[in-house]
C-alpha cells in the first residue's frame, strides 16, 4: 500500500471521532488515506468485536478510506512494547514507502490516547 495520509488510534471509532472530517476532506481531495486501529476493541462495552468491525468497515467506506487495518494488540495491552512498537513501525513501511512522517498527536484526556500515542515516538 502506498497512502498520503495514515490515522493510528486505539480502537475502531476513535480515529472517526477525532479525525474523521479531515479524512473525509483529504480523500475528496485526491489523497489515498488509511486508518490503523491499534487494537480491536474487543474490551469495548458497546458491541462485540464482530459489530465493531462492521461498523469500522462501514466508516471506512463512509470516509473514502482506501485502507483500514488493525495491528492486534490486546485491547488491555497498549504500551510501548518492543513487539507492539517493530509490529507498529512495519505498517508504517508499508504505508509510506517513499519515507512520509506521521505525526503522533495526544490531544484527548484518555489514558489509552496517550499509550498508543507513546508507540509511535
Amino acid at each position: 500500500m502506498n497512502l498520503d495520509l495514515l490515522a493510528i488510534a486505539a480502537h475502531p471509532d476513535d480515529v472517526e471521532l477525532t479525525c474523521g472530517g479531515t479524512l473525509l476532506k483529504m480523500a475528496q481531495r485526491g489523497y489515498k488515506t488509511g486508518i490503523l486501529d491499534l487494537t480491536a476493541g474487543e474490551m469495548g462495552t458497546r458491541g462485540t468485536p464482530e459489530i465493531r468491525a462492521k461498523e469500522a468497515a462501514h466508516a471506512a467506506r463512509l470516509l473514502a478510506v482506501a485502507w483500514r487495518g488493525t495491528l492486534g494488540v490486546p485491547d488491555s495491552d497498549v504500551q510501548p512494547s518492543r513487539q507492539h512498537t517493530l509490529r507498529l513501525a512495519a505498517v508504517i513501511r508499508q504505508s509510506f514507502p517513499t519515507g512520509k512522517r506521521v505525526i503522533p498527536t495526544t490531544t484527548t484526556l484518555q489514558p489509552w490516547a496517550t499509550k498508543a500515542a507513546s508507540l509511535l515516538a
